[in-house]
């Protein structure tokens, strides 16, 4: 590698001449931040009227906790944030238990997970879309099915 970037920095071009400075600056300053997560799991498992979405971390390095958003149709495509959570370190799940779905019908919702560093610094770890179908709906089908059996 640095015979291809001392090759391009005997080039005439001084755009093509600050390539290698401009590499190398780029390599320290990822280096210099130093923290970084990675996720071992993310499930969204219906129980009951409720979401159950759970989540555990392989790495957490300089982690304030995690922010749980929502989005739905009717929020306008907007995520919603659900829950903030604190960390508490690798290889214990977390859980957040989500009550409010079935309160509007929907078809699909989409729940995002978002890390918060201890910086303040944010980074969008995933986005999950989960489809159901509502509990009245599915009731209304059911008493339906009922009357012709």
């Amino acid at each position: 590698m640095y015979a291809a970037l001392s090759f391009l920095s005997h080039l005439s071009n001084p755009v093509v001449r600050r390539i290698p400075v401009l590499l190398a600056a780029l390599v320290l300053t990822a280096a210099s931040f130093g923290y970084g997560v990675k996720l071992e799991y993310f499930q969204v498992v219906p129980e009951g009227r409720d979401f159950v979405v759970k989540w555990q971390m392989e790495t957490e390095d300089e982690v304030r906790g995690y922010e749980l958003t929502r989005r739905t149709p009717y929020s306008n495509q907007q995520f919603v944030k659900v829950q903030e959570l604190a960390s508490h370190g690798v290889g214990i799940p977390y859980q957040f238990r989500d009550d409010q779905v079935y309160k509007s019908a929907s078809d699909q919702l989409d729940y995002r997970l978002e890390v918060i560093y201890e910086n303040g610094l944010r980074e969008v770890v995933l986005t999950e879309s989960v489809n159901y179908t509502s509990t009245a709906i599915r009731r209304t089908w059911g008493s339906i099915k009922a009357m012709f059996q």
